[in-house]
């Protein structure tokens, strides 16, 4: 035969709250008198009782908090009226008007790269001249 204690907290606090129920009607009659502590044992389960109700009421607000922080975000740039519409809007606004002084943005908290942009066709040639070059290390000589 098994006896199980659960593994689920709400379960558990369960059993727990029952277990102190019926030793705090047995009073001295208590078989559980004899163990060490057990005078805490009714105030650790309020604890985790407490705790545990509190958790899942901010699990519930964190939840929440976090729609409500990703919908003002928004899912992309082009989302009116949402932080990242506004921030691209905002970057191309002051770029055209600080053209050619595009640090300037860095005032405002842009991160400005002062590179110059990799074009798509540049991206293709150093991919092919990686490839050229590996295959010519690849070949035996003669």
């Amino acid at each position: 035969m098994r006896i199980n204690i659960p593994s689920n907290v709400d379960a558990l606090i369960k059993l727990a709250k029952d277990i102190s129920k019926k030793h705090t009607a047995l009073g001295t009659a208590s078989p559980l008198n004899n163990i060490e502590g057990i005078a805490d044992f009714d105030a650790q389960v309020t604890a985790a009782d407490t705790n545990n109700e509190l958790a899942k009421q901010l699990a519930k607000q964190e939840t929440k908090a976090t729609e409500d922080r990703d919908n003002a975000l928004g899912s992309d740039f082009a989302t009116p009226g949402t932080v990242r519409y506004f921030v691209t809007a905002i970057r191309n606004v002051l770029a055209g008007q600080n053209k050619g002084s595009e640090h300037k943005l860095g005032d405002w908290g842009y991160e400005v790269i002062a590179s110059p942009a990799v074009t798509p066709e540049a991206k293709a040639a150093a991919q092919s001249a990686r490839a050229a070059a590996k295959a010519a290390k690849s070949k035996p000589a003669s």
